[in-house]
């Protein structure tokens, strides 16, 4: 099986869809070609390129360059193949994809990840959803998924949220795991021996990560216990929570606020007792498993983390997390005091979410089960064809 991975998509830390998915499709035996132009600076210039009419100006002559540049690779440099896999979040790529692979007879898949309306509207209320800008982004949302064979997404809720709530032509969706980094992201002793437990979030603040409920859940621990908080990451809710954390002692609630590089952040992990993942209350907590959640499984740590619809995909209370109401500072209490006070269910849980992380969600596992999907919809393949 050869496929052209094709788009703007971006690459590196931060983005470990793509290199999971290729790299996870290339160890199930397929070969991947890489068929990528550098469109997005980061995040912020993403989101920045559909809420400001500026950016959005500069985007759009980015994007013809780096479409050409595209089409000029693809017809005239890439070897015969058999899929194109538009790379996320490629939901304006795939209109190009389409035409040029018609071209070719080959079929398109996208790997959409999310909805652009849900990040944008939902998500981070950066547009009311009546506003012209949230009625383009549904739109761009329900035509990407029909300009493809099949749509890869997260979890079956988001399948389900494009089916029902964008209502987005069914029978093409493809749920495919995040999975991790594991080049970064293994099982590592303790560096460091506090002498009390460490407890550790990080993420981006936004309200899905519910970082405001942990910071209720450390003013309400108060100072009886032996318990340290570390909140490392940005985003819109990290003025707010630090507000709410003030008069916190600086002894039991570190804040760093900057992003750390993959190893340094595995560090953190590794020296950590219990590591936090979501607890916001809004749909997309529902909806989603971010990317730390495979991380701190693959690390072997013990988790905390929402009860939610997409949690339940991959995590069973008890077993693999422990799983919390969400938008519950008081349940996140007790389940914090609760493996605290028993490190036999804490280690139990850290290497059973270990165990299932290297049965479902490694790279490996990921891989192997999108290349039999691919397999299965788009071949047999022609012999001598790859």
């Amino acid at each position: 099986m050869r496929i052209v991975h094709f788009g703007t998509f971006s690459v590196g830390e931060g983005y470990p869809r793509n290199s999971v998915v290729a790299r996870g499709l290339k160890q199930a035996g397929a070969e991947v070609i890489e068929c990528r132009r550098d469109l997005w600076r980061d995040t912020g210039d993403k989101v920045r390129g559909v809420t400001s009419v500026p950016a959005a100006v500069s985007v759009a002559f980015r994007f013809i360059r780096a479409w050409a540049g595209l089409a000029w690779e693809y017809l005239l440099n890439c070897p015969p193949h058999d899929i194109v896999l538009v790379g996320y979040s490629g939901h304006l790529d795939v209109f190009l994809a389409r035409a040029l692979a018609t071209l070719k007879g080959k079929p398109v898949a996208l790997d959409a990840f999310f909805s652009l309306y849900e990040a944008v509207i939902e998500d981070r209320k950066l547009a009311v959803p009546s506003s012209l800008r949230a009625r383009v982004l549904r739109f761009i949302d329900r035509a990407s998924s029909r300009a493809a064979k099949m749509v890869l997404l997260d979890t079956e809720e988001h399948i389900r949220y494009y089916r029902e709530v964008l209502g987005a032509p069914d029978g093409r969706f493809v749920r495919v795991f995040v999975g991790g980094e594991e080049d970064s992201f293994f099982p590592r002793p303790k560096s460091i021996q506090a002498g009390r437990t460490e407890v550790l979030f990080f993420g981006s603040f936004l309200p899905l990560h519910g970082a405001d409920v942990i910071v209720k859940a450390i003013r309400a621990i108060g100072d009886n216990e032996v318990i340290h908080f570390t909140l490392i990451g940005d985003g819109p809710e990290w003025e707010n929570c630090r507000t709410l954390g003030s008069g916190v002692n600086e002894d039991r609630l570190t804040w760093e606020r900057r992003w750390l590089s993959y190893d340094a952040l595995a560090a953190k992990i590794a020296n950590a007792d219990i590591c936090l993942g979501i607890f916001g209350k809004g749909g997309k907590t529902a909806r989603v498993i971010p990317c730390k959640v495979f991380n701190i499984m693959a690390m072997g740590r013990p988790l905390i983390t929402a009860d939610t619809p997409a949690a339940r995909e991959a995590l069973i209370h008890g077993e693999n997390a422990y799983l919390v109401p969400p938008g519950d500072p008081v349940s996140l209490v007790k389940a914090i005091l609760m493996l605290k006070n028993d490190p036999q269910l804490a280690e139990q849980l850290a290497q059973k979410g270990l165990e299932t992380y290297r049965q479902r969600f490694s790279t490996r596992a990921i891989g192997g089960d999108l290349f039999d999907v691919f397999r299965g919809r788009f071949g047999p393949f022609p012999d001598g064809e790859k």
